[in-house]
């Protein structure tokens, strides 16, 4: 069973999104053979951190020729030679998880499922504009994703939701299944122009109620950047921080997206 429950809901909704999860000496290996370029959806979750350079050419064999290495590791407060790893030339993330138990409370604004081409257009648009200059690879890495995403939530095993304003989609999230009686948000998002105006509230608050309904979800998690503007919304909405998730990344040439 994984340690942490962030990763714990990173597996399970990746392996929603057509991932493969093998297991091996090294650790587990959760690979995304319809998007190679995806760094959190092709990474090595091991129990602790250990050596950077052992890490490395474990992922190099789980992963010839990816151009990164992405390591996590597998411990709810886990420990790290922070040293080390950043001589390796890793940047080192450590991310808040957090959870709010029940379903919640309505939200205050109209918020629907994404269903139609053009709300998945929507999508897209969302989360390219959240890079200032998208090139080819990070516009194809993005197509994918959202191509994942859907297939997901026509399986049964996501719902993404959107906020309108006059009638268009301007703010997205996604929540899903993760087993146990939790559902994980992902990718809580809101076009520049529409921020601040309580949209990202309102999508949180629908997805508690859509996790509770469609999965069964007694609980939510959603992971945060500590020193990002999400973390205070979040806490504010009831979310609390219980663990740490530890994510090891290196950038070696030709990877095109990570986000998670």
């Amino acid at each position: 069973m994984t340690a942490s429950l962030a990763f714990a809901t990173d597996v399970a909704l990746r392996t929603a999104e057509g991932a493969e999860v093998e297991r091996t000496p090294a650790g587990t290996v959760v690979r995304m053979p319809g998007n190679p370029g995806f760094r959190w959806g092709n990474f090595l979750l091991v129990p602790e951190s250990g050596d950077p350079a052992r890490r490395s050419a474990e992922h190099a064999a789980a992963f010839p020729g990816a151009g990164f290495v992405t390591v996590g590791v597998d411990d709810a407060h886990p420990d790290l030679d922070e040293g080390a790893w950043l001589a390796a030339g890793f940047t080192i993330e450590r991310l808040a998880v957090l959870v709010a138990e029940g379903p919640g409370i309505a939200p205050t604004r109209g918020v629907r499922p994404l269903v139609s081409d053009v709300d998945w257009a929507a999508e897209q648009r969302i989360a390219l504009a959240l890079d200032d200059a998208p090139d080819a690879d990070h516009r194809e890495f993005v197509r994918r994703r959202t191509a994942e995403r859907r297939a997901a939530v026509d399986a049964g095993r996501l719902v993404w939701l959107g906020a309108e304003v006059d009638g268009r989609v301007v703010a997205t999230a996604g929540i899903g299944d993760a087993g146990r009686g939790i559902a994980r948000f992902q990718d809580v998002q809101t076009d520049a122009a529409h921020r601040r105006r309580g949209l990202a509230s309102a999508l949180l608050a629908a997805g508690r109620i859509v996790a509770a309904q469609a999965f069964g979800s007694a609980a939510a998690v959603v992971v945060a950047e500590r020193d990002g503007p999400a973390i205070g919304l979040y806490r504010r909405l009831g979310f609390r921080e219980i663990e740490t998730q530890l994510q090891l990344s290196r950038i070696d040439g030709g990877a095109v997206g990570g986000a998670a």
